[in-house]
């Protein structure tokens, strides 16, 4: 695969090697556990904006927001911690599921950045 990788849907574009280089780190403010059928559960604190504040006073507005992960995706989770890239993350994945790799590193970059569109993870591209 070559050219760019769409980042963080906000239209910035990365290109494809970068990507695949960066490390993703999880968002400190983020607290997860594993449930018992050995899937995580994130808990990200909602930040309120003084729109929410005000329709807060007519509806309960949620302290936070919950993620389910299926085990792919708290596979996932459990590897960006800051020391493995993306490729390592690919690689560890099709390792594991002998799956196919294009279609793996597909699912793989879709879900990262829907990951970092919720502000759940960062990329440190140094």
């Amino acid at each position: 695969m070559a050219g760019f990788v769409a980042f963080k849907g906000n239209g910035a574009k990365v290109p494809y090697k970068k990507f695949m280089l960066s490390r993703p780190v999880r968002n400190e403010k983020v607290e997860w556990d594993r449930t018992s059928n050995d899937a995580i559960k994130l808990y990200m604190p909602f930040t309120k904006t003084p729109f929410m504040n005000l329709i807060g006073r007519f509806i309960d507005i949620p302290e936070e927001r919950i993620f389910k992960f299926n085990p792919m995706g708290s596979m996932v989770w459990e590897l960006c911690d800051g020391h493995n890239t993306v490729q390592d993350i690919k690689e560890i994945i099709v390792q594991r599921t002998r799956g196919n790799e294009k279609d793996m590193e597909k699912r793989l970059l879709k879900f990262l950045n829907r990951l970092m569109r919720s502000d759940l993870i960062t990329l440190d591209m140094t």
